[in-house]
């Protein structure tokens, strides 16, 4: 029982370990400027994704984003033009490119996680959720892993819902 409780520790910890460098890239993307700045091109080098879907994946943006801090300690995220393609790298013909020009909504919750708005169409994830392309108006709880909301409950609100790794498997 210790060895298996053991194991399981060590792997949430290496998927969290992994999924902050994974936020650490995408906060390249959702790099903070000054709030009158345009957007600015995200860095389009690829780079891996591991412990949201049970496969690998490969992630390349292109396109702008921008992050304005607004009053009341809330942050808004847009990202006008941003494409996102996704490749499981088990099967490498499993491949989906998404617009995600959506924007996010984040204000501090008390207990230190955040609440994010994601209007329009977006990529929401988390090690325990998933992820999930939204196309609307949602909601979820999260934290800041480098600057990107990584989800901590599944995304819930008005508009489509898209499960990602369903897709790519």
């Amino acid at each position: 029982y210790c060895g298996r409780r053991t194991v399981e520790v060590l792997r949430n910890k290496l998927a969290v370990l992994v999924v902050g460098a994974l936020m650490a890239l995408l906060m390249l993307a959702f790099a903070a400027t000054a709030s009158a700045a345009p957007p600015e091109p995200v860095d389009s080098t690829p780079f891996p994704v591991e412990g949201i879907c049970p496969f690998p994946m490969l992630a390349e943006l292109s396109g702008k984003s921008n992050v304005k801090e607004l009053p009341g300690g809330r942050t808004l995220s847009t990202s006008p033009g941003l494409r996102v393609t996704l490749t499981n790298l088990e099967e490498q013909s499993n491949q989906v490119t998404y617009i995600i020009t959506g924007s996010f909504l984040i204000s501090e919750l008390p207990d230190g996680n955040q609440f994010v708005v994601a209007r329009g169409r977006n990529i929401v994830f988390g090690p325990d959720v998933g992820m999930f392309l939204t196309i609307g108006r949602f909601t979820f709880v999260g934290f800041d892993a480098e600057g990107t909301p990584l989800a901590l409950t599944q995304p819930e609100g008005n508009g489509r819902l898209i499960d990602v790794c369903a897709q790519l498997a």
